[in-house]
């Protein structure tokens, strides 16, 4: 080679000896943020991307110009990727998404994501391999842990449907029996108990009522899985109307009223829809102060997140601002059943169905002022998605 030859090729090459094709490579895949190899045909490493060494712990020193199964210590000597790349990849040319499991001795265990390309710049010169490996690792066990997860919640529905089936049979019918000889023992008998007797008949039947009512409300909880409907266009202004016609002879004794705002239409179990409200408009009923006649309002507004809130506010007794997570859980009573009756499950029903449908439930109240339920919902869903 000539002089000049030499000195022009040095020139273009740069002082450090990287040619500007060369650089420019080196600067395409430092940009990826995957781990990204370049292999010549006798898999030896020619380039690396700052992403491989970060991910994998190792040198550019110890890496560069070292055969890909012999980095490490052996560490990448893993049979399924040289399969992979020695077999397969020579046959077909490239290889997309193909999984590697592997137990690194330095760094652990990484599930590894490898797509990998022959590439020949001209025929009859010896070919480059493009080998791209995404760390999946973190992906796949999180996949992993929700599908165990899946499966217990699955068998905790297979148990709260069995229970279901229990509770609305097998307990149910020696209740009845109980209540129904109850009334007979009090028909036939009632006239000639006294004292003590009549007290322990009347506690009898007070409990077997409240417990066939408590059985009614576990079902009803356990129900809005298992007997969920699918989501529909549902007019909440209309359901909430039908929802105070069902209440009217509650309101007309209370005295009071209810006022509904315009409500939207959402995609939502129905159904459960009409469980939500009328749950909360008979609660603010319920709870009223004393000599103050109960005024309801439902009002809605939509957000620009695709999302609609619907606030209940009564003028009822209220609570203490403490108390606001805590009136939504199971058997959660803050007063006792002789001022109000319940079982202390229907707001968690209202916060079971309000989840299923992939919103939230809050309370604000002041106590002795009133208190506001806002429901917040999405408007639609995408088609396929479905509730948990």
């Amino acid at each position: 080679m000539m002089r000049h030859e030499k000195v022009a090729m040095q020139e273009a090459r740069g002082a450090n000896g990287v040619s500007p094709a060369e650089r420019l490579l080196m600067d395409i895949i430092d940009t990826v943020r995957e781990p990204l190899l370049v292999l010549d045909s006798d898999f030896r490493v020619t380039h690396a991307n700052r992403t491989f060494f970060q991910t994998f712990r190792v040198a550019a020193d110890i890496t560069i110009g070292e055969v890909l199964f012999t980095l490490g210590d052996g560490q990448w000597d893993i049979p399924r990727l040289r399969e992979l790349l020695r077999h397969r990849l020579h046959a077909e040319g490239e290889l997309y998404d193909v999984e590697v499991d592997h137990v690194f001795p330095n760094i652990g265990r990484k599930i590894m994501m490898v797509n990998a390309r022959l590439v020949t710049h001209a025929p009859g010169l010896p070919h480059v391999i493009l080998l791209a490996i995404e760390d999946v690792t973190e992906r796949r066990l999180t996949e992993r842990r929700l599908a165990t997860q899946r499966l217990e919640l699955e068998r905790s529905n297979a148990a709260l449907n069995e229970f279901a089936f229990v509770a609305s049979h097998d307990l149910q019918e020696p209740l009845r029996k109980i209540v129904s000889f109850g009334e007979r023992l009090e028909l036939a008998a009632g006239p000639l108990l006294q004292g003590d007797a009549r007290h322990y008949l009347d506690r009898m039947l007070d409990a077997a009522t409240r417990m066939r009512t408590l059985i009614t409300d576990v079902l009803a909880y356990s129900q809005v899985a298992t007997s969920a409907e699918p989501f529909t266009p549902s007019d909440l202004g209309a359901i909430a109307h039908e929802v105070v016609s069902d209440l009217k002879p509650s309101i007309v004794d209370a005295g009071g009223r209810v006022e509904i705002g315009p409500l939207p239409v959402i995609d939502a179990d129905a159904a459960q829809m009409r469980q939500l409200l009328q749950n909360l408009v008979g609660n603010a009923l319920k709870f009223q102060r004393k000599d103050v006649a109960p005024v309801v309002r439902l009002n809605a507004s939509i957000g620009s997140d695709g999302h609609c809130t619907v606030a209940v506010t009564d003028n009822g007794i209220g609570f203490k601002p403490e108390h606001g997570e805590r009136i939504f859980r199971m058997f959660e009573r803050l007063h006792g059943r002789t001022q109000y009756p319940g079982t202390g499950i229907g707001l968690a029903i209202c916060r079971r169905i309000v989840e299923r449908h992939g919103g939230t439930i809050a309370a604000t109240s002041i106590a002795g002022e009133g208190t506001t339920f806002n429901v917040t919902l999405p408007v639609t869903r995408v088609e396929g998605e479905h509730a948990a």
